[in-house]
């Protein structure tokens, strides 16, 4: 009687979310039949040429998907030069596994902002097309996958939490969700050659490729020197192309003279003075202010164009944008007032009612800094001003090279330094990459500033080839560890002799053995490793040769850490487990926050608090060592703010199953914020502005209509109110098929009771 409560209950709340969505819920359509857009339906092509602005293809897009490897279902790895339209291929290469193959895909993106960007732009094609997308960042998504077999499902996720999802399917015998994945999709797969991150990336996709699920793993890279390589670790055809969708016009600035840069017919480099810089507009103060004229740089593509300037320290970006705001002229100050004052109230939004006084008044001016002195969400609310010319200049790290994607008219580099280093040819590119906009402007350019004494350490940097990619797992010896222990928890490995074979796929040991044919490091290395994992406990007694991990390894597995975090954390369990404090969820908090966050931090801001605690919290404070003798160094505010979300985000993970309906207001955040905020890109600020708007519910936003949407909330362009309507709709969509999935499962198990004991009648 119970299950027949519960499954009508199911099937109740099913009914109301397909009634918010659409009024009368339609079942899953037949596709057209028009499928002349590379297999895919013509509703395809209209709906890129609707949400991304793309009428057609240009001509290396077109030779890349037909090609004989891509029809084939062969891997494929692809180069261009940044802004050369890659991802555009693999979208059509997803699109075609999800709705013609009708498998799951994953998509592995380098940073959080991407995988937000990306998700966003693709809920509209998920909606429309009737595949599910799911975010994989930070705290979002479920782990292992919610069960969805009715539809495919595109996994978008950071390179961590991939490899969490590619553990989950590989326990599974190659399925997600409930339903098999055909392919894994890398952006920069040049990240392969960087420490930590590319050595997990390299494991990820030796797992995959050792499974032999059938996979197909399409890589996007930049141009580099040894892609034959890659290739060969991938068992992957290779397509390169330079091609650049504007022309670029590369240019050095030492002094006062500006060099441009020309490439000869056979390659090599040829620089020829180009003009001066005039600084006769500049007042004897702004010349003092300004001495290397990027102010002036700046000045001379606005108002109309918009501009990147690249800088070599945080630190800088904040006092460049000082010296760029001071140099533009008032009358950049008196346009887009409405638009400014709105990024302005959006801002403070976010920021808990205050704002960076150096923002709040070059904001003014159409000039912003991005780094990680700022909040995630105040550097979401810049990009999106920036791409809507309301600011008209930013000041950033490389980071924003790699991590965002705002194409300007012009780039300014404003030292060959990151940090104390010089940079890498691969750094430089992705940043002059950055000048011109395909359909917008037919050019761009960039101008690198540089002193006299580096001029020949320039030279060297413009004329070298691309750079090549070794691997960095030899050094890695905590990834090794986590790749032999989950090859043994999903079932892929289960002795040493495994685990050799498995490591010879590596990126790593081709490498090595293409000096060595006679090579033993792969054995040589998981001898050692295991020798190391057995002193950590992470094996139960063998029983001919037959590994089995204890489960504190497992635990670590399931949990995604390495084993050494994973010792430490059950250790510290233990020790609370005596003294857990749950008078407040401190305790709980401090439990929860990962290990890997680990920060500096800054007097001013932690006096303040500390000064604040109440009896209870003082405790505990005293309890876990933290006390006035901490607070001796430093750290932004916005580091502070980006920890308070990542402790948000794995929290309610953690503690949802000891603590009923735990949610984001342990730290004074109102629980009713909770779905608006699991929209992508919506943060704190936001959500806030979405409840006092009145859409307080997912429901709500996904009724809304854009215009009115745009209306009610500061600083929200057309385009982002339509992929959050989107994401709405898709969530409660996917919401009710997960319930109609439930329904026809307990409905199941109910059918299969009453005939047992029907039988049991019989048999009585």
């Amino acid at each position: 009687m119970k299950s027949t409560n519960l499954t009508s209950n199911v099937i109740k709340q099913k009914r109301q979310l397909e009634t918010t969505f659409y009024g009368n819920f339609s079942k899953r359509s037949n596709m057209d039949n028009d499928n002349d857009f590379f297999g895919l339906p013509s509703k395809v092509k209209h709906m890129f040429k609707k949400h991304k602005k793309i009428t057609q293809l240009y001509d290396w897009q077109i030779e890349c998907l037909n090609l004989e490897a891509v029809k084939n279902r062969t891997n494929l790895i692809y180069a261009l030069p940044t802004s050369g339209g890659k991802t555009l291929v693999a979208e059509i290469l997803m699109l075609k596994e999800l709705l013609i193959s009708e498998r799951n895909v994953l998509f592995i993106l380098p940073y959080v902002a991407l995988v937000q960007e990306k998700v966003q732009s693709l809920c509209p094609f998920g909606l429309n097309l009737e595949f599910n997308v799911e975010e994989y960042v930070g705290g979002k998504g479920k782990h292992p996958p919610i069960q969805r077999k009715r539809k495919s499902t595109l996994y978008v996720c950071t390179l961590e939490r991939g490899a969490g999802l590619v553990d989950c399917m590989l326990a599974d015998n190659g399925q997600l969700g409930g339903r098999s994945v055909g392919m894994i999709v890398v952006d920069e797969l040049h990240l392969l050659g960087e420490q930590k991150r590319g050595a997990l990336l390299e494991t990820t996709l030796t797992k995959v490729l050792y499974s032999n699920y059938n996979i197909q793993i399409i890589g996007m890279s930049a141009t580099i020197g040894n892609m034959n390589e890659i290739g060969n670790f991938l068992n992957a055809y290779v397509y390169t192309k330079d091609f650049r969708p504007v022309q670029l016009k590369e240019s050095v600035k030492i002094n006062q003279d500006i060099f441009v840069i020309n490439k000869d017919v056979d390659g090599s480099m040829k620089i020829k003075l180009d003009r001066k810089l005039n600084f006769d507009i500049y007042t004897s103060d702004m010349k003092r202010l300004d001495p290397s004229g990027i102010g002036l740089l700046v000045r001379e593509i606005l108002p109309n164009g918009s501009c990147l300037v690249f800088c070599p320290t945080k630190s800088s970006c904040q006092s460049i944008a000082k010296i760029i705001y001071k140099s533009i002229g008032k009358e950049e100050a008196c346009v887009q007032l409405k638009e400014k004052e709105e990024l302005y109230k959006a801002l403070k939004e976010e920021g808990d009612g205050k704002v960076c006084p150096l923002l709040t008044r070059s904001i003014l001016f159409g000039v912003a800094y991005h780094n990680s002195g700022l909040t995630n969400a105040e550097r979401k609310l810049l990009e999106e001003a920036f791409l809507g010319g309301i600011i008209k200049c930013i000041c950033c790290t490389s980071t924003l090279a790699a991590g965002v994607n705002l194409p300007a008219q012009r780039v300014i580099i404003t030292s060959p330094f990151v940090g104390r280093d010089f940079m890498k040819q691969s750094t430089y590119r992705q940043m002059v990459g950055r000048a011109g906009r395909a359909g917008l402007t037919e050019s761009g350019d960039s101008v690198l500033l540089c002193q006299e004494n580096d001029k020949e350490k320039i030279k060297i940097l413009l004329e070298n080839g691309v750079e090549h990619i070794d691997s960095c797992l030899g050094t890695e010896e905590n990834i090794v560890y986590s790749m032999i222990l989950s090859s043994i928890s999903t079932g892929c490995t289960s002795s040493q002799e495994q685990l050799v074979n498995l490591m010879k796929c590596t990126l790593f040991i081709k490498q090595a053995e293409k000096y060595n044919d006679e090579c033993t490091v792969a054995s040589d290395l998981i001898e050692s490793c295991l020798d190391k994992l057995r002193s950590l406990n992470a094996f139960n007694k063998p029983v001919e040769r037959t590994l089995k991990l204890t489960p504190i390894a497992n635990a670590a597995v399931a949990a995604n850490l390495d084993i050494l975090e994973a010792q430490k954390l059950y250790t510290e369990l233990i020790e609370a487990s005596s003294a857990l404090l749950l008078i407040n969820k401190l305790h709980l908090l401090y439990l929860a926050v990962p290990y890997t966050e680990c920060i500096t931090l800054e007097r001013q801001y932690v006096l303040e608090i500390m000064t604040n605690l109440k009896g209870d919290q003082q405790a505990l404070a005293n309890r876990l060592g933290i006390n006035e003798l901490c607070i001796s160094q430093f750290i932004s505010y916005g580091k502070i703010k980006a920890l308070q979300d990542k402790k948000l985000d794995h929290f309610p993970m953690l503690f949802q199953n000891i603590i009923p309906k735990l949610n984001i207001g342990v730290l004074g955040y109102s629980s009713d914020l909770e779905s608006l905020m699991s929209l992508p890109s919506v943060r704190f600020g936001r959500a806030t502005q979405l409840y006092k708007a009145g859409y307080k519910t997912l429901n709500d936003v996904a009724k809304a209509n854009k215009k009115k949407l745009c209306n009610d909330i500061s600083h929200l362009s057309i385009k982002v109110a339509r992929e959050m309507i989107a994401s709405a709709k898709l969530m409660l969509l996917s919401k009710a098929e997960a319930l109609e999935e439930l329904a026809e499962s307990l409905r199941a198990d109910l059918n299969q009771s009453i005939s047992k004991d029907k039988e049991n009648i019989l048999w009585f």
